[in-house]
């Protein structure tokens, strides 16, 4: 019996990022959440940016990660890491500046 995966090596970096990319997207969800809850927004621009962080920033993270075989077929495989790396490079930017505003 074979593997039950795809045996490209795209889908088993594929996995590997989703470790990442799910870990992080429940973190935020948890710690902005909390955050939020707690009102530890001083300034407008924390609020909006904590606000945009958890409903915009971290659904399109996952969303990205989830889509990876329907984006692969239309963007290529370098096109579909560049894409994810994008949006999680404006995510976790989103954070830090959220977390440095917060301090």
């Amino acid at each position: 019996m074979g593997p039950l995966w795809p045996p490209s090596r795209f889908w088993q970096y594929w996995a590997l990022a989703g470790m990442l990319v799910l870990t992080g997207a429940f973190w935020w969800g948890v710690e902005g959440y909390a955050l939020f809850e707690g009102g530890y927004a001083r300034s407008q621009i924390a609020d909006g940016l904590l606000r945009f962080s958890l409903l915009v920033l971290t659904p399109a993270l996952v969303l990205v990660w989830l889509v990876a075989g329907w984006l692969r077929r239309r963007v290529g495989e370098g096109g579909y890491w560049q894409l994810l790396g994008l949006v999680a490079m404006i995510w976790a930017g989103a954070i830090l500046i959220t977390r440095m505003l917060m301090a």
